[in-house]
């Protein structure tokens, strides 16, 4: 269906004329070929004023029987009397379109959309009228597979029209089950295969972005920011399956509306269901699951003012612990609790709650002969709610709130030791979107946020750590959108960051963000260039050196500095092949980090301000991105160059001025190549999901050799030789692991049934059992020394079982 409309969109631009690709209207009929700046900024202006004098507009908004607004439909204007001058736009996600500069006459309306059936209405236009209209589309299920592929192009087809200069790749639901997993499906896990995206080791979930730290990622539950959004020590992430729609990655390039990091932005969005009653479920080697969609009763919803509502809830909790409780007691359980929420009013405003809690806990206090008695627990709570206000001509206004909390508290009872971790934000913010023209569209917000960390630690009555900060961040953004021609796409925009810590200077960044796209073969393929300045006033001083280990949060200010990043990148993108089914982009970035930290090697344990060091970086690289989504076999390839380096001042060498010295951090894996492939097979209706991973190995330091430290005894002055040995290490990640590579595959068999589905899958990682290294030990006692290597995640087959009804 999507596709149809496409090729008579193409044939529409090669006439020289084509509709706005946003919900704002057409454009005059005529070539744009090229002309002076000047008139071009004059015809801007002027045209659309001469215009609507003569002309009028059409507008409406697109909802389903129960109200709820369309987002991605169609929307088609043409005269009764000639059909090929068809005009297009799409709605948007308040279910708003518009035609602007609409002739006189009989006019044909037509609004389609995969999945339902076609609405189609007469209107007769008068000279300068104004026509407000309301379609309600009514669902056709259709037999065909690829529904969920149609509305994943779809958005991937409006991002490459209206989007300048932003890199996103988006995982959609059913292509996030069929990525292999270690236990269930896993969101952080699944983005690994995209480029730019380089993972430390197989333990850890967290993620580096295009020569970026982990804790430069931005991370959104829909608008709520999650600081650490693991399980088990980083190895799982704490996002339910069951409960995504899609995962979207910004990986560069994202306009002024974002802030508070500067590496990426991976927006994990939840599925509030349908409406309709349902139950999904799962039990894997890791834990189980049920989640449970449904609405409000007609009634009730009608009471409070909702046309529409629609909501999802989810709980998940392992169960090792309880099946052998009746025999051992096992020290280890993690819960998680998470909701949406939405409900829509008969204006097509907007209401959204959005909720989820969280813990690990594990207690070995209780276990007898333990070597490490300890009690420990860490998780995270977050909730945010917004309100979007849908007005006249499709413009918008959004108000949110949001309040997100990480806490860790590590105890040794037997010795009364406690060690607690802890950061909080809490936001308040407002949006507008506005379209002033058939060409423009127009967004500006403001923020406040408040920022908080506590770390500490006590010990038989003694405190040795105190770290306590917060901090007020006001931000102001405002962005523009303009369509000059059907070839030219420009976006520019500004943002200004004023951040107040309670210790430390003050700090205001001002970041511009520029972008702009050039259409070729009649919008299939495009070149594109984008560039600004991003900046963060968090950090964490965990060591992705350390495979496992959880986050401390610091603020910017008197222990950190702050962080600005200026970027560029330029890349080339385009649809091909037949009914446009393959996706390439190849894209070029530099980028450099002013006020990167990293842990103090000479810290003064009395002074908690110089845990870390402030410093400097760069990065530059290359991705590569080839995706089929149509056809029997579905999937996709990245290939990835990076090159990124860290200065800091050496604090081990005890001298000042302090030599820097530059380095690349671990996560610099120059070169590596991702493949996922999802396929029916043949036997016994089973789906195939695979996944190849190859990589250059990560820098390590490399110890050289060890020496006996000798000292001189003060009361007899024989030098002697201490207990203790020294290590000479060389330079510092000066050497390489050796490559990493490593295949995984999965079945899935979808067993459909008159109450609904079941489906039983098989995941093997690692099917060839290569022994990738994590880390080197090194044994300079042995004669010659030796050398041992721990390694990653071994071959290791797990199943699991989904149902859904």
């Amino acid at each position: 269906m999507f596709s149809l409309h496409h090729e008579q969109v193409k044939r529409s631009v090669e006439r020289g004329w084509i509709a706005a690709r946003m919900p704002g209207g057409i454009r005059p009929r005529a070539t744009w070929r090229s002309g002076a700046p000047i008139l071009l900024l004059l015809l801007f202006l002027v045209l659309p004023a001469v215009a609507s004098a003569q002309t009028g507009s059409i507008s409406g908004r697109v909802r389903t029987e129960d109200g709820r607004p369309i987002e991605g439909a169609l929307a088609r204007l043409f005269p009764v009397a000639d059909s090929t001058l068809e005009e297009f736009t799409l709605t948007n996600a308040l279910g708003f379109f518009a035609f602007r500069n609409v002739e006189s006459g009989d006019h044909v309306l037509a609004v389609t959309l995969f999945g339902f059936a076609d609405q189609r209405q007469e209107l007769t236009m008068a000279a300068g009228a104004t026509r407000r209209v309301e379609v309600t589309l009514t669902i056709a299920p259709i037999a065909v597979e690829g529904l969920t592929v149609e509305a994943d192009r779809s958005r991937a087809r409006t991002r490459f029209e209206e989007s300048a200069g932003i890199t996103v790749q988006e995982i959609e639901s059913a292509a996030l089950k069929s990525i292999p997993v270690i236990a269930e499906s896993d969101p952080l896990r699944a983005i690994e295969v995209l480029p730019g995206v380089t993972s430390v080791s197989d333990f850890s979930a967290s993620f580096n972005v295009r020569g970026g730290s982990a804790d430069q990622n931005l991370i959104l539950l829909d608008e709520v920011p999650i600081f650490s959004p693991f399980h088990l020590g980083n190895i799982f992430s704490v996002f339910n399956a069951d409960m995504i729609d899609r995962v979207e990655l910004q990986s560069g390039g994202f306009p002024a509306e974002y802030g508070g990091r500067v590496s990426s932005v991976l927006t994990v969005a939840s599925d509030p269901g349908d409406g309709d009653f349902g139950v999904d479920a799962g039990v894997s080697l890791l834990a189980t699951r049920v989640a449970v969609k449904g609405q409000l009763p007609q009634a009730t919803a009608e009471g409070m003012g909702f046309t529409a509502t629609r909501a999802r809830m989810s709980a998940r909790r392992s169960y090792l612990d309880l099946l052998i409780k009746p025999v051992a007691d096992f020290p280890y359980h993690l819960t998680d609790l998470q909701g949406v929420f939405e409900a829509w009013t008969e204006d097509g405003s907007r209401l959204r709650f959005v909720g989820y809690t969280g813990r690990d806990i594990v207690d070995l206090s209780g276990i007898s002969e333990t070597p490490l008695p300890i009690r420990w627990w860490w998780g995270n709570d977050a909730i945010g709610g917004s309100w979007t206000q849908s007005m006249e001509g499709g413009t918008s206004m959004s108000v949110r709130t949001s309040f997100s909390r990480f806490g860790s508290d590590l105890g040794f009872p037997e010795i009364d030791t406690e060690f607690q971790t802890g950061v909080e934000q809490a936001t308040v913010g407002a949006d507008i979107e506005h379209y002033p023209s058939w060409a423009t569209r127009w967004k500006s917000g403001v923020a406040l946020n408040r920022v908080a960390y506590d770390n500490g630690l006590v010990g038989g009555g003694a405190t040795f750590l105190d770290q306590k900060g917060s901090g007020i961040e006001f931000a102001a953004y405002s962005q523009v959108h303009w369509d000059p021609t059907p070839d030219w796409l420009v976006e520019g925009g500004v943002r200004a960051d004023y951040w107040r810590p309670n210790a430390g200077e003050t700090e205001a960044t001002l970041s511009p963000r520029f972008a702009v796209r050039r259409f070729l073969r009649g919008r299939s393929s495009a070149v594109r260039l984008a560039a600004g300045r991003y900046s963060q006033f968090i950090h964490s001083t965990r060591d992705e050196e350390f495979p496992f280990g959880l986050d401390t949060w610091v603020l910017a200010g008197e222990e950190a500095p702050r962080v600005v990043s200026d970027q560029v990148q330029v890349g080339a993108e385009s649809f091909f092949g037949e009914d446009d089914s393959w996706f390439a982009s190849l894209e070029a970035y530099y980028r450099t980090f002013d006020g990167v930290a990293s842990l103090n090697a000479a810290d003064d344990p009395n002074d908690d301000s110089d845990a870390l060091v402030a410093g400097d970086g760069t990065a530059y690289g290359v991705d590569f991105y080839l995706k089929r989504d149509r056809g029997t076999t579905t999937g996709w390839l990245s290939v990835s160059f990076l090159k990124t380096d860290r200065s800091f001042p050496d604090t081990r060498v005890g001298i000042e001025p302090r030599p820097w010295i530059t380095y690349p951090p671990v996560f610099d894996r120059r070169f590596e190549v991702d493949l996922a492939v999802r396929r029916p097979l043949d036997w016994w209706g089973l789906e195939l999901g695979a996944r190849a991973n190859f990589g250059t190995g990560l820098p390590y330091t490399k110890p050289l050799g060890t020496f006996h430290i000798y000292r001189t005894q003060f009361v007899t002055g024989v030098l002697d030789a201490d207990d203790g040995d020294a290590v000479v290490l060389g330079p510092r990640n000066g050497s390489r692991y050796p490559p990493r590579h490593r295949l995984d595959l999965s079945l899935r068999k979808t067993i459909t049934k008159n109450w609904g589905t079941m489906t039983p899958y098989l995941s093997v990682i690692n099917v060839y059992n290569r022994k990738n290294v994590l880390f080197y030990f090194f044994d300079y006692q042995a004669s010659p020394p030796k050398r041992q290597g721990v390694s990653m995640i071994p071959f290791l087959p797990t199943i699991g079982f989904e149902v859904s009804f």
